[in-house]
């Protein structure tokens, strides 16, 4: 595997659009280098990882926390 991806790359490796990728870069959500120009970016496949887990939803059944909020207790 590379040990740096392109925006391309990177958005190809994660499932999303280059966009995205260069969102997450902007809102400083996503670890990245930038090399020269503004759009110039690399980016590693474990800050991706990273980044993915952390946005990944966690269905209802698996949460932990049992006392999570139920929608007629925020009504």
């Amino acid at each position: 595997m590379k040990t740096w991806f392109t925006v391309s790359e990177g958005a190809e490796y994660a499932g999303v659009s280059r966009d995205t990728i260069y969102t997450a870069c902007e809102r400083r959500e996503l670890r990245h280098a930038r090399i020269g120009g503004r759009r110039s970016i690399r980016l590693k496949p474990a800050w991706i990882d990273e980044w993915l887990e952390r946005h990944a939803r966690v269905p209802h059944a698996w949460r932990s926390d049992s006392a999570a909020p139920t929608r007629s207790s925020v009504l």
